[in-house]
């Protein structure tokens, strides 16, 4: 579940970084690695990230509604319209691949409350309820997500910027050393920063759909 090639489409996505490449501002290596990190600070963190704790945590009083609500919160969260879709997207082939290897009522029963109330999975979710089927603990959870997340970007990055694969794998581990750090954010965050992003990086997810010229989808 924690490779970056698992068969839900991320590879095709840039989350925004190929506007900042268009427009100039990542050129290289270096500034590619400064977008990485303010991602996944301004936006991961408080957005997906938190989600999945919360996720733990309803869980753990066996709310299913309140993993519900937060699905319904994180998709009203994502303005830009390629990202809403993007993550329609995956979130529904993440869950239809856990379902297809995992024999879980849990699971089941999501997909069902889905249905019955018209959602979209998101990814983050099915990822935290996958994660807590298996008995992971919120902790490796999430510092699994974060890894996973920068794994995927890094490996877009080497094809579009492009970047080239040492620089990718040095990226890689010099980010994967703040991981903990990250973890720790995500676990102490007061609930009511949910949803705080950096303007900046959702006008450039929203820029994207109308670059002349795209490499991504997103």
């Amino acid at each position: 579940m924690n490779d970056s090639n698992f068969p839900i489409g991320s590879f095709s996505h840039s989350y925004g970084f190929e506007t900042y490449l268009q427009q100039n501002r990542i050129k290289n290596a270096e500034a590619f690695e400064l977008w990485l990190k303010q991602f996944l600070n301004n936006q991961i963190l408080s957005t997906d990230g938190l989600a999945i704790r919360i996720v733990f945590e309803a869980l753990e009083k066996k709310s299913l509604t309140e993993v519900l609500a937060v699905n319904v919160e994180l998709n009203a969260l994502l303005l830009p319209s390629e990202m809403r879709q993007a993550n329609k997207k995956m979130g529904q082939q993440f869950l239809n691949i856990g379902n297809s290897l995992m024999d879980d009522s849990l699971l089941k029963h999501y997909q069902l409350r889905l249905r019955e109330q018209q959602l979209a999975p998101h990814p983050a979710i099915v990822f935290g309820l996958l994660a807590y089927c298996s008995k992971a603990v919120v902790t490796e959870t999430l510092s699994v997500y974060l890894l996973n997340t920068t794994i995927t970007l890094v490996q877009n990055a080497v094809r579009g910027v492009p970047i080239g694969q040492v620089a990718g794998q040095k990226i890689i581990y010099a980010v994967s050393q703040e991981i903990p750090q990250l973890t720790e954010a995500i676990l102490t965050m007061p609930l009511d920063h949910f949803g705080a992003t950096a303007p900046g990086i959702e006008i450039s997810q929203m820029q994207h759909e109308f670059l002349f010229a795209r490499n991504f989808m997103s």
